[in-house]
C-alpha cells in the first residue's frame, strides 16, 4: 500500500478522484486496524472514514522518508483512540465488570490452541472482549503501546491499564480452552 508520489500530491490539491483512489487503496489494510478495536463492521466503517479524512486533510505533515502505511496506521490508531475518549462518557455509566469474575478464569495451553484456531477465530474472539479492555488489549499486544502510554492516551492508571490486559489474555484463554475441548471431543468422535 504504497501510494504513488503524483497521488499524493493530487491529493493535497485536493482532487477529489483522487481522494476516492486514494481510498480504495488504503481501504482494507485500514479497516482492518479499526476492526481490531470495535464490534462491528458499521462501527469500523464510521471510524475509518474519520480517520480517512485526518489522512486526507493532514497529508502536508506526511513525511516521506516513513512508510506511508505505518504513517496512516498512526493516524487511524490515534483516531480511534479519540473515538474512544469522546465514548468513555457513555461507557463510564455502563454497569463495570465484576473484577471477582476474572478470578475463577483458569490456565490454558496457549500453544495447543494456537495450533487449533485460525487467526479468524481468535480475531473473533478478541472482538467479543468488553470495549475498554478490547482496546487496551490491542494497543498493548498489537499496537505495542507501554501500560504508562496507554494509561496517558486513554485517561486510565497504569494500574488499570494492566488489568485491562490481564482480564482479556485470561478471558481469551479461557475460551481458547473451551474451544480447544470443543476441538478435541469433534476429533476424538471421528
Amino acid at each position: 500500500m504504497q501510494p504513488s508520489q503524483d497521488l499524493l500530491q493530487r491529493c493535497r490539491k485536493n482532487n477529489r478522484k483522487a481522494h476516492n483512489e486514494l481510498y480504495r487503496l488504503c481501504f482494507a489494510y485500514l479497516l482492518a486496524i479499526c476492526l481490531r478495536y470495535t464490534s462491528n463492521r458499521e462501527d469500523a466503517e464510521a471510524i475509518l472514514n474519520q480517520g480517512f479524512l485526518k489522512i486526507i486533510t493532514h497529508l502536508d505533515k506526511y513525511n516521506k522518508e516513513i512508510p506511508f502505511k505505518s504513517w496512516c496506521s498512526r493516524v487511524m490508531v490515534n483516531t480511534i483512540i479519540d473515538e474512544f475518549r469522546r465514548d468513555k462518557k457513555r461507557r463510564d455509566h455502563q454497569s463495570e465488570i465484576d473484577l471477582n469474575d476474572a478470578d475463577h478464569l483458569s490456565p490454558v495451553d496457549w500453544n495447543e490452541a494456537a495450533q487449533q484456531l485460525d487467526a479468524e477465530e481468535l480475531e473473533r474472539l478478541i472482538q467479543e472482549l468488553p470495549e475498554t479492555s478490547r482496546a487496551v488489549f490491542n494497543l498493548y499486544a498489537i499496537e505495542g503501546f507501554s501500560h504508562k502510554e496507554i494509561g496517558k492516551l486513554l485517561g486510565l492508571s497504569d494500574g488499570t491499564s494492566k488489568w485491562h490486559v490481564s482480564f482479556a489474555r485470561k478471558t481469551l484463554q479461557e475460551k481458547l480452552k473451551v474451544i480447544t475441548k470443543q476441538l478435541l471431543s469433534i476429533s476424538l468422535m471421528f
